[in-house]
């Protein structure tokens, strides 16, 4: 009776994972066949004519980094980007210029 106890713990620390593995695995799959990933991808495709989901993937990622860029200031001692709004740098502590 003694041994009953660290079996169920050492089964339970042994199977657990393993099942936690198998549903996140599984919740991702369902999550990558969403309808609200259809409607973003939709979204980004209109205006391209033709049928499916055809997103170049280079203009996706200059679009975003341009966005990005526009909503960053870069630190003039050291370099690093910062959002735009803050009053030292992340980075170093200088003080960041106002636009």
């Amino acid at each position: 009776m003694e041994a009953v106890v660290p079996l169920l713990v050492a089964g339970f620390c042994i199977v657990a994972p393993s099942l936690l593995f198998v549903g996140f695995v599984r919740l991702l799959d369902s999550m990558r066949d969403d309808a609200l990933v259809e409607r973003v991808v939709d979204r980004l495709d209109e205006g391209v004519e033709g049928e499916g989901t055809t997103v170049d993937p280079t203009l996706f990622l200059q679009t975003a980094q341009e966005k990005s860029r526009e909503r960053m200031v870069v630190c003039r001692e050291c370099g690093a980007p910062n959002v735009v709004g803050s009053n030292r740098c992340g980075m170093c502590g200088t003080r960041l210029k106002r636009r």
